[in-house]
């Protein structure tokens, strides 16, 4: 508290045109945007690369040059979920409800920054940038380490002029019942062709939980020795999560290795979708190997669909490199 009353005082000293401040700010944060289909707004928070540095407000009339010097240098937030607008229409509802990190660190020549954020209860999604000078290649980077206290998950992007490359990470929560995630990740290095940089990258933040409704299933379908059984969902104002679990009969392992059921999808409007799942986890107390649960999430569900079916189904494959697909009779939930 006492560095930060000094830090006060040393910008209440230093007197600067109020007018060439407001140029200053309004070059570092201009940025051209995009049309979207409705209109929002974003509360910005930054925080600064070494120690925690929150601005919260500034005096127009007084601040210290560097200050303001340091203000420029701050990326705008958005870049890069902007970019992923345009590849996913409903990250446009994601918009509205994401939070903004704004955590950036430099190690080493290149900067990661960790602009937007969302959880809704199952997964936490987040858009980051990466910026160096130095040439990294044609493919995305990828990250010695993931975020140390959550499930699986993966990344991707691509690289934006002018911008860096760009990148959406989504990973699993393994304990669904947290009202506020902390996130903890140190990638310790990055990797790009032929390049390793190491750094020291840190970063911590939280989120608070979409609310959501919860819907109770407890349906099941079974053919061929294998059973999929609808646990439950979640439906929160941007996605729909359900929970399902594939149970293998003990003899199906014989003749077979792996199996694998997913879902698809269509809404009582008649809206296809794929259901991606999130993770999948040995289930507790199963009788085989392939007795596994997971957790889906379907991403653009029509806002106005009061039902959905759903229609499960299974790849099955041994060590021969056989594979078959096993097909469900469906089933149907109500939204509302």
């Amino acid at each position: 508290m006492n560095e930060q009353n000094r830090f006060k005082e040393a910008i209440n000293e230093i007197p600067v045109p109020s007018k060439e401040l407001d140029t200053i700010l309004s070059d570092a944060f201009k940025k051209d945007k995009k049309e979207v289909k409705f209109p929002f707004k974003r509360m910005v928070k930054y925080i600064a690369v070494a120690g925690i540095l929150s601005v919260c407000t500034i005096s127009s009339a007084y601040v210290s040059p560097a200050f303001a010097n340091f203000v420029t240098q701050i990326p705008i937030i958005g870049q890069a979920f902007d970019y992923f607008i345009t590849q996913e229409n409903y990250y446009l509802a994601y918009e509205e409800i994401s939070t903004d990190i704004g955590l950036v660190e430099k190690s080493n020549g290149i900067e990661l920054i960790i602009e937007q954020a969302f959880y809704d209860g199952n997964t936490v999604t987040f858009s980051f940038v990466l910026r160096t000078e130095e040439d990294l290649g044609s493919n995305f980077p990828s990250f010695k380490n993931m975020p140390t206290n959550l499930g699986t998950g993966g990344y991707g992007g691509e690289y934006v002029d002018g911008v860096g490359y760009v990148g959406m990470m989504t990973l699993s929560v393994r304990d669904n019942t947290k009202d506020i995630l902390n996130i903890d990740w140190s990638p310790q290095a990055i990797y790009s062709d032929e390049h390793v940089i190491e750094g020291d990258w840190h970063f911590k933040f939280s989120l608070n939980k979409l609310e959501g409704k919860q819907i109770a299933i407890h349906e099941q379908v079974s053919q061929d020795g294998v059973t999929v059984e609808l646990i439950d969902a979640v439906k929160t104002e941007v996605n729909l999560t359900i929970n399902y679990l594939q149970d293998v009969d003990t003899s199906f392992d014989e003749n077979w290795m792996a199996v694998e059921a997913e879902l698809s999808a269509i809404d009582n409007l008649g809206n296809k979708y794929k259901v991606p799942y999130n993770r999948g986890t040995g289930t507790e107390g199963g009788d085989s190997s392939e007795d596994l649960t997971w957790a889906a999430t379907i991403h653009d569900l029509d806002p106005e669909a009061t039902s959905i079916t759903f229609y499960p189904y299974a790849h099955v494959s041994n060590s021969q490199s056989d594979n078959k697909r096993i097909d469900f009779d469906p089933i149907t939930i109500e939204l509302n």
